[in-house]
C-alpha cells in the first residue's frame, strides 16, 4: 500500500478574527508532517501517581501523560506568515516562527494555545484513523 503524504501542511488560526481578514492579511501557520519520532519528543512518557491517605495505604492511582507546548511549537512550525506587533518604541516585531511565538508579548498567548491544540490534534490522528478504521467486523 502506498499513502500520498505532504510533507508541509498549513493552518490558518481563529486568533482575533484571523479567518474573517482577507485571505493576504490572514495568519497563516506552516508546520511539517508529524513524524513518528518528533510524537515520541513531544509526548512525554505517562507516569503514574499514587494517592495515599494519611495511614499510607494507598486510596486510588493517577496516570498523567504531560504535553510539553513549546516543545510541540519547535518541532512541527516550519513558519508563521502574517503575526506582528508594535513595540513601545513604534518598531514593528514579526513573529515568523515558533521561536518568535514563544518570546513574543502574552497577548499572543492564545495564538500560541489554538496553534498548539490543532497540532496536538494532528499528533493524536494516526491514533483516531486507526480506531475509526474498518479494520474490525461484526457478526
Amino acid at each position: 500500500m502506498v499513502l500520498t503524504i505532504s510533507k508541509e501542511r498549513t493552518f490558518v488560526p481563529e486568533f482575533m478574527g484571523n479567518k474573517n481578514l482577507p485571505a493576504c492579511d490572514q495568519i497563516v501557520v506552516k508546520y511539517k508532517a508529524p513524524t513518528i519520532t518528533i510524537k515520541s519528543r513531544c509526548r512525554s512518557k505517562p507516569q503514574s501517581k499514587a494517592i495515599a491517605d494519611s495511614n499510607g495505604k494507598i486510596k486510588n492511582m493517577e496516570i498523567v501523560v504531560e504535553r510539553d507546548e513549546q516543545q510541540t511549537l519547535v518541532e512541527l512550525v516550519n513558519s508563521i506568515h502574517g503575526a506582528s506587533y508594535q513595540d513601545d518604541k513604534g518598531n514593528t516585531v514579526n513573529i515568523a516562527n515558533a521561536r518568535d511565538l514563544i518570546n513574543a508579548p502574552i497577548e499572543f498567548e492564545p495564538l500560541m494555545r489554538e496553534i498548539v491544540e490543532h497540532l496536538d490534534k494532528e499528533l493524536d490522528k494516526a491514533e483516531i484513523d486507526e480506531k475509526n478504521s474498518g479494520s474490525h467486523t461484526e457478526s
